[in-house]
């Protein structure tokens, strides 16, 4: 009965049982709660305690001193709440000595969890007045040192506190932990690192195109008392390191004013997301302007050989689709939204000033996923080498060689993935990968320092995953049951081997969610204990002294994921890459080809991100999105496609083919080329670079020849100074009808025919008559003349 009561009231204590932290050393996929109640949910500063129905509830505030030793007595608080169905008389707290000894691992887990069934000696009893049904009362109870003493130069004793009701033997409500014992130094202190990740949660408002959305989302994200906020005030004034992906500080509009602030050549500046309009999966309504239907009114046709010449220049196109953005339009003023973001991210910035700071990929980009399918994928590769823009950002050396892949698995093939990866960055190698510990340990009589390498030689800091599921929670009672267990478990681990030199890494996950003054008391007393010194991270990727790397073992059993499955498979990473390339070659014919990419890259850059595993529907609607603008985008650059054929009567003439800029960029150095689909038609010369301002269009003359009379179709397209396709292309019909020459041609024969036929009459027949006569006239005269008399005769 004792036991159960004990796993109860724990149970109700914390909301898991006191070694239920150990559990989450086994990830789970489902969605943590954290992110499963929506961006912006927040809990109190502690939760407020929940009444059993029929067990008292015991939750302890502070235990102090953390670690005991001779001379130093130990002050428990806390509170006792009295079950629902009836008040607690006459009550006393007791904290209780247990009699099991706890050395192994597996024996704190027994103790904690209440396991373990046995008694032990009373050190303490603090008597209170009776608590109401339903009702919480507040306690102190001091254990003397000489109690809890131990033969041991150190020790982790178990403790039980508990409340009994007047007259009863069996308690009515238990909760159980440990108390630290450091009677003497006879151990080499355990060196201990810590890494916390700093990211953005997978929301998919922080994307928004709706500035009052997109703006709450960031405050949400990276405010006062957001998740990144917390455990940036809790770690403050502490050695731990931080693991920042460059993302989260929002907008840098001094870089991207181009005042300060450089930024690596085809890449955007740290903090993308944010700036001005931003596509969005909330809007359903693409950035580009967007242009009439060809051969409207107003709109001019294109031309043709036989028509009067249409005016040379651009010519405005109709109205576009309004946006729902209320950004400044490119290359204005950024909008107050943007602004207000950018200002919450440069208070981040401030935040990590001084700090020890390793660079993770942009935006956290999956590399657990990239490299067992593309690890050559040019996006995720970009996305790898501007990790160094967080250096820029802060102005101070920021770590970006260390791979911590999301699952912390290292699985087959994964390190020659990593090694391919980073060859094509500015990274280049890898100083060493984060791993589970499990993931690269057969099991062993004690735990193997942090420091491992590779049979290739590459460096692993293996974290140890139970230390690590102990870091406090928001959503823990309070930090002390954290404390003093971490405490109790390192002083198992040191026992193992006190003698040898050891490291251990502590890690949190991606989605760790702490109380700010919870975690700073937990790292506060754990770092003082006298048998941990604390080191940096980085440190471990190197020997010191005898603590000396130990080579990977592979696990007997598989090793579960530290995060759940990915949401990038092999299709969706090649369909980025080629988003990716399509939107660097639209930008390199734009005059403001920065900020274009910029605009509609840093939506597709968050996609490649770990974090989307915790919302993968979240993932799809995104993607969706910036399917619709890079489209909506790439085919507002257009050849305008013809209804009706081009007649053309001459052999050689003159085609004005339309080309379109829907977007709000002016479109400079772009080459129109056209190739027949038959040899009927022969382009002379192919058009020089033209240039189209902002939702603008105009007519390119093309010098085109007719070989031979039939129809023919010309295909349109345009492209980038090196010969890459972009933009939508067209198809032009043309019937060559080559008449004029041939007419000529016909007129000419037959004019030389009638001429000959003359001259061969001449030559056949001979000289006539007519010419034999030597004075025609005299003649003619002499003829009239008888003519005359003959009529004078007659009359």
């Amino acid at each position: 009965m004792r036991r159960l009561t004990a796993t109860a009231t724990t149970l109700v204590a914390l909301g898991m049982t006191a070694g239920g932290a150990l559990a989450s050393a086994a990830p789970s996929a489902a969605v943590p709660s954290t992110y499963a109640a929506g961006p912006g949910s927040s809990t109190a500063h502690r939760p407020a305690v929940v009444p059993a129905k029929d067990v008292a509830v015991i939750v302890l505030e502070t235990l102090t001193p953390a670690v005991v030793g001779p001379g130093k007595d130990v002050t428990i608080t806390g509170t006792v709440t009295a079950p629902l169905t009836g008040p607690l008389s006459g009550p006393e707290v007791r904290v209780v000595r247990g009699d099991v000894t706890v050395n192994q691992r597996s024996a704190l887990d027994d103790w904690a969890s209440g396991r373990t069934d046995t008694s032990g000696r009373t050190v303490d009893t603090t008597s209170l007045a009776t608590v109401a049904a339903g009702q919480t009362r507040p306690f102190t109870a001091t254990v003397p040192w000489e109690r809890l003493r131990s033969d041991d130069a150190f020790a982790a004793l178990p403790i039980s506190v508990e409340v009994v009701q007047e007259g009863a033997s069996e308690p009515t409500g238990m909760t159980r932990t440990f108390i630290a014992w450091n009677g003497r130094k006879e151990y080499v202190p355990l060196k201990v690192a810590t890494v916390v990740p700093v990211t953005l949660d997978p929301d998919v408002d922080l994307a928004s195109r709706d500035d009052a959305v997109r703006q709450s989302a960031w405050e949400q994200a990276i405010g006062p008392d957001s998740r990144v906020s917390r455990i940036l005030e809790g770690t403050r004034g502490t050695p731990v390191d931080l693991a920042v992906d460059p993302s989260v500080l929002g907008p840098d509009l001094v870089a991207d004013s181009g005042t300060t602030g450089p930024t690596p050549t085809g890449t955007s500046t740290p903090g993308g997301t944010g700036t001005t309009t931003s596509p969005s999966a909330t809007s359903g309504t693409p950035s580009p302007s967007t242009t009439g239907t060809p051969g409207a009114t107003g709109t001019p046709a294109p031309g043709s050989a036989t028509s009067a010449p249409a005016p040379g220049g651009t010519t405005p196109t109709p109205a576009a689709t309004p946006s729902t953005t209320t950004s400044a339009p490119p290359g204005g003023t950024p909008s107050e939204a943007t602004l207000a973001i950018a200002r919450l991210g440069d208070a981040v910035v401030a935040q990590l000033s001084g700090r020890s700071v390793w660079a993770l990929p942009y935006a956290d980009a999956d590399i657990a996923a990239t490299v067992g399918i593309d690890p050559a994928n040019s996006l995720v590769r970009d996305l790898v080498s501007r990790a160094s823009t967080l250096a820029a950002r802060l102005g101070q050396p920021a770590r970006a060689d260390i791979v911590w892949p999301v699952d912390g698995l290292m699985p087959a093939g994964r390190e020659q993935g990593i090694k391919t990866l980073l060859s094509g960055t500015t990274v280049k190698k890898p100083a060493g990968i984060v791993v589970s510990a499990p993931a690269v340990t057969k099991a062993t009589a004690y735990t193997p320092t942090a420091r491992r390498v590779t049979a290739s030689g590459t460096r692993l800091l293996a974290y140890d995953t139970r230390l690590s599921a102990l870091l406090p929670k928001r959503t823990d009672a309070s930090p002390v049951l954290s404390v003093q267990r971490y405490l109790a478990e390192t002083l198992v681990l040191l026992g193992e081997r006190a003698g040898t030199p050891r490291s251990v890494l502590v890690t949190a996950p991606r989605t760790y969610d702490p109380d700010a003054a919870g975690l700073a008391t937990f790292l506060s007393a754990t770092s003082s204990a006298p048998w941990l010194q604390t080191v940096d991270a980085a440190s471990l990727l190197t020997d010191s002294g005898n603590d000396k790397a130990v080579p990977q073992t592979k696990p007997v059993v598989p090793v579960a994921s530290a995060a759940p499955r990915p949401v990038l498979n092999a299709r969706r990473l090649a369909r980025m890459a080629e988003q990716r390339d399509t939107l660097l070659s639209v930008s390199s014919v734009l005059r403001d080809g920065e900020e274009f990419e910029r605009t509609y890259r840093e939506v597709l850059d968050e996609l490649a991100s770990a974090r989307w595993r915790w919302n993968p529907a979240g993932w799809v609607t995104l993607a969706n999105s910036v399917d619709a603008d890079i489209k909506a985008a790439t085919s507002a650059i257009r050849v305008v496609p013809r209804t009706s054929t081009i007649n053309l009567l001459a052999e050689n003439g003159t085609l004005r083919i339309t080309v379109e800029n829907g977007l709000d960029y002016t479109v400079e150095d772009i080459r129109l080329r056209l190739v027949p689909d038959n040899p009927r038609i022969r382009i002379v010369e192919q058009p020089a670079p033209v240039t189209i301002g902002p939702s603008s269009r105009t007519n390119v003359p093309v010098e085109v020849a007719a070989v031979a009379a039939g129809r023919a179709e010309i295909r349109a397209f345009l492209t980038t100074a090196d010969g890459t396709q972009i933009g939508s292309p067209a198809t032009i019909p043309v019937a060559a009808n080559p008449l004029d020459g041939a007419i000529y041609w016909v007129g000419g024969i037959l004019v030389g025919l009638v001429l000959l036929a003359g001259v061969i009459r001449a030559v056949v027949k001979g000289t006539s008559r007519v010419d034999e006569i030597a004075d025609i006239e005299a003649v003619t005269a002499a003829h009239e003349a008888l003519g005359d008399a003959d009529d004078g005769d007659r009359t």
